[in-house]
């Protein structure tokens, strides 16, 4: 595992983006997308069905001109692929755009097919499952072609075992097609587990055999479970659609249709080691539950217990004797100090000299009684006091009186208007009025 910042990964991509000689000389083909002059640069998309490039081209105003290149024209972009550090994103800087009207004729040709292809549900077939060890590979391929070589080197490397057999055909120009579907016709009535179609990157018209509808057809049709790897991993062609499984490339597809046996050795080791961990778990799990249960048996095996209970029982009995002797010892204290205190008691003494003692405690407790009550008399006047002091009907007897207006007491003037009703409470009874008049202390002043 590596670890690195964001800054030293983009510029990791950078360096591994130069190295690749195809993506550095690279023609893309799709369809323009948000096209834009900013200054004299261009900025937009290159599309195919729903996947998508972003573009940028200098100096774009003089190399094209100016040209009117609307969204939606079918183009050739020619130039390199690079990374946008800041973003972190991949563009296609290109140096030309030239428009393919001979590629247009194909895309639609190609368009035409897939849709009546798909309304008859060809790409809609079950697949069948490829085998997972299988014995013998056919590959549906050039002789002399990169992509048989780098299957054989695959196979060789993950999965020796297997036996490839080649059905040469051409694989490009008009006559390699009926090649193509006579080769698979072979290798489906071969001995195969499976069936490689494979060939290496090219232009859309050098895979175009691929998306003939003879050899679509004829794909759908085959028996033995097949997969495709043709071109590199952005092309996508109509026999794709009908394979039982696309691989992006010709080594993809061999890649797919064999196990690694490097990785099955290691995981069979693994696997091994795991049974052989759980076995060593289980067996110290099962001699530790049998010591653990051998001490149980020890525990509660019926003469331990027995020993335990007599030796408990001799235990109390001896308990049972120390505390009797401790008790006779106290009691007997007792009954020494009773005797001792009942000899110099001399109660008919204590008898003469009790009626004195209680006569003296009674005086007392009277005085006692005496006093709180005084105190509480002398709080009870202060509330009395306090109480008629407060009393609002004393000011009345004095001449004064309380004015209430909708059942409020009247503090100000400003309480009252002309009209209204008012109660007057005097110290010996109440007056209605109504009000004819209401002048301010100011009003007077003046």
């Amino acid at each position: 595992m590596c670890e690195m910042g964001v800054i030293e990964l983009n510029e990791h991509v950078i360096e591994a983006l130069k190295k690749d000689k195809k993506l550095n000389d690279v023609v893309v083909r799709g369809e323009i997308s948000n096209f834009k002059y900013s200054g004299p640069h261009a900025y937009f998309s290159l599309v195919e069905s729903d996947s998508l490039v972003n573009c940028v081209m200098f100096n774009a105003a003089y190399k094209l001109k100016r040209r009117n290149i609307t969204d939606g024209t079918l183009v050739k972009a020619h130039g390199s692929i690079r990374v946008y550090a800041k973003r972190g994103i991949y563009q296609l800087y290109a140096e030309s755009i030239k428009e393919g009207t001979d590629y247009g004729a194909l895309y639609k040709k190609l368009e035409d097919l897939k849709k009546k292809l798909e309304s008859e549900g060809i790409f809609d077939k079950p697949k069948k499952p490829i085998p997972t060890f299988p014995k013998r590979i056919a590959v549906v391929s050039s002789r002399t072609s990169a992509a048989f070589r780098d299957v054989l080197n695959t196979v060789k490397k993950r999965y020796p075992l297997a036996e490839v057999m080649l059905f040469h055909t051409g694989v490009q120009g008009r006559e390699a097609i009926e090649e193509t579907v006579k080769a698979l016709s072979a290798a489906d009535k071969s001995n195969a587990d499976v069936v490689l179609l494979v060939r290496g990157g090219g232009s859309v018209e050098d895979l175009w055999n691929f998306n003939e509808e003879i050899v679509v057809r004829k794909v759908y049709n085959m028996k033995k479970p097949v997969v495709t790897g043709v071109g590199h991993e952005t092309d996508t062609t109509l026999v794709d659609h009908v394979a039982d499984l696309r691989a992006p490339t010709p080594t993809g597809a061999a890649e797919r249709a064999t196990p690694d046996l490097l990785e099955l050795s290691k995981g069979a080791r693994l696997k091994f080691q795991r049974i052989l961990n759980e076995t060593v778990s289980k067996i110290s799990n099962v001699d530790e539950r049998a010591s653990h249960v051998y001490n149980r048996l020890k525990t509660l095996s019926p003469k331990r217990l027995l020993a335990l209970k007599l030796q408990r029982l001799n235990s109390m009995m001896n308990e049972a004797k120390r505390n009797f002797f401790i008790l006779s010892d106290q009691k007997g204290h007792l009954v020494d100090r009773a005797a001792v205190a009942l000899k110099h008691a001399k109660p008919v003494r204590m008898m003469e000299v009790l009626p004195e003692r209680t006569n003296n405690d009674f005086d007392v407790l009277k005085r006692i009684i005496s006093t709180k009550i005084d105190r509480k008399a002398s709080d009870v006047n202060g509330l009395e006091i306090g109480l008629k002091a407060h009393d609002p009907k004393i000011p009345l007897k004095k001449g004064y009186s309380l004015i209430y207006s909708r059942g409020l007491l009247v503090r100000s003037v400003s309480q009252i208007k002309s009209g209204d009703f008012l109660k007057i409470m005097l110290s010996d009874g109440e007056v209605s009025s109504k009000v004819e008049e209401v002048r301010s202390g100011r009003e007077k002043d003046r």
